[in-house]
Formats: C-alpha cells, structure tokens, sequence
C-alpha cells in the first residue's frame, strides 16, 4: 500500500503495482507502507486507487512466477503445515477462532505439496499450467492457497483473484468471511457496488493512461511534461515472471473456467479471453 497525503495505493498481486508505486513516488510523495494489504479505517477518506489485470493473463503469470520458484501462493500451496501462519497470520485475516485454526491445519496436513510442486516444474508446460488451474479452482482445494480464502464464502464460485479484488477494494472487512450472500456471484456484485472503496483503478493493459486519469482525479492536476514521463516508464516495468503469451497456456475448457470463476471482475471491466492455441 502506497500512502500520498491525498491518495492511497492498494496493490492486488501481479498487477504493475511495483511499477505503479515506482511512478506515484516522483509524482505524489508519499511512503510504502506494506504491500498487500487492506486500506485501513483511518485512510479510507481519502481517493482510494486499485490495480486489477485481464484474469486469464493474470493466472498464467501467477503460476509462471511460481515455476521461479518465487509468490506467496507457490510458497503456501507446496509446503506442509505451517504453525507459525496458524498461530499469527491466520487470526490477523479473519480473526481466527479455535475452529478456524482447527479447519486451517487440517487442510494443511492434506495438501497434496507434492502434487503442486510438480505442477511448476516448466513454464513451458502448458498442460501442468492447465493442471494446475484446475487444481486451483477445485472448491474441495479451496483451503490450499490459505490467506484465509476457504473460509470466506466467495470460494465457493469464484477464484482467488475476486477474491483478493473484494478483500483490497472493499470495506467488507470481516462480512468477507460472515455474508453468506457472498457466495453467489449475484451476491458478490450487489456487495461489490455497496462496499467498493476503490474510486479509481488501473487496469494493467493500460497501466500509464489509467495512472495518468487517477492522478488527475485524485488532484495531481499533471503538467504535460510529467504526462510524458510516465508515458515514457512503460517499458521499465519490473518484476514480471518467465512465460509465453497468455494464448499458449488456454484451451476451450480452461477459458471457460475462468470465464466461469472469475465473472465479476470480467464483467466489471470488460476483459475478453485470449484466443485458444491450446498447446501440449
């Protein structure tokens, strides 16, 4: 999270916001503070900025920063339990109860490590990418990632992308894990339009121009010459992982699931799938 005196930065994983933080730090001065997480009460005034990335390109690069060996999801999904996330991390998320950390263990002790360490032996392997997006979708699976997803009842029809999009951009704060009408995605969308934080965001594919209208918004009026400064960063972006375009990856069902899981945010913002070249 990037904090300016008239704006706030909220970064959703793998979607430009090192590179956007980068550019907003010569532009609004201000501080990082964390990186992933939520907007506290406090901030809330001021003009909230998100950063969201076509959820089928968004994937393939999740799991090609994984096969580096690199990304708190590969990190979480191929190891075992974890006592020092159940005993810290679990509670800060949603104010774990004994049960939670009861649940939360269980699943760890069952994740299939192996499985999903095998899954990020290539980037080139399109077919373990496939495997893997399965897996990752599997509502039995739901626990594996952690970050508190399985417990909140956005996992029961959508992915890990909605569900950090309406964890960051939101203040449903803990009814993330309590409205049970979150877990339909009618639901999810009605409490999308009632507790969206976020004023402006920044899709990836148009990182710079949709930076350039946030700033703006926020009362940054730009002159001409930092305009084109920003402009000027687009081939400077950083942290990006090893993988071929998004095409490679998709086959006809593997677009679908995404269409599927991930239709709030497609929808919100009008992303369309890449064609299906469906390799082996």
């Amino acid at each position: 999270m990037y904090v300016a005196d008239r704006l706030v930065f909220v970064e959703l994983h793998k979607t430009g916001g090192t590179h956007i933080s980068t550019c907003l730090a010569s532009l609004a001065p201000g501080e990082q503070v964390g990186k992933h997480n939520r907007v506290p009460p406090a901030l809330r005034h001021r003009f909230v900025i998100g950063s969201v990335r076509n959820p089928w390109d968004w994937y393939v690069s999740l799991w090609g920063y994984g096969c580096d060996g690199k990304g708190a999801v590969f990190q979480t999904v191929t190891r075992g339990l974890d006592l020092g996330y159940l005993r810290r991390d679990l509670s800060i998320e949603i104010g774990a109860s004994g049960y939670a950390v009861l649940r939360q263990a269980v699943a760890d002790l069952q994740r299939p490590a192996a499985a999903w360490r095998r899954l990020y032996r290539d980037v080139n392997d399109a077919g373990a990418f496939r495997e893997w997006l399965q897996m990752m979708m599997d509502i039995p699976r739901r626990y594996d990632v952690a970050e508190g997803f399985g417990f909140s009842p956005v996992s029961r029809w959508a992915g890990i992308l909605t569900f950090r999009y309406l964890k960051l951009f939101t203040t449903l704060d803990a009814r993330l894990y309590t409205d049970t009408t979150l877990a339909t995605e009618a639901g999810a969308r009605t409490a999308w339009a009632t507790h969206r934080l976020v004023r402006g965001i920044i899709r990836t594919e148009h990182l710079e121009e949709d930076l350039i209208d946030a700033l703006n918004r926020a009362g940054y009026a730009l002159t001409q010459e930092q305009c084109a400064a920003v402009r000027a960063r687009r081939h400077t972006r950083t942290n990006t992982s090893r993988r071929r375009a998004a095409s490679y990856y998709y086959d006809a069902a593997s677009i679908d699931l995404i269409a599927r899981r991930e239709a709030l945010i497609i929808g919100e913002h009008g992303y369309v799938p890449p064609a299906a070249d469906g390799a082996a």
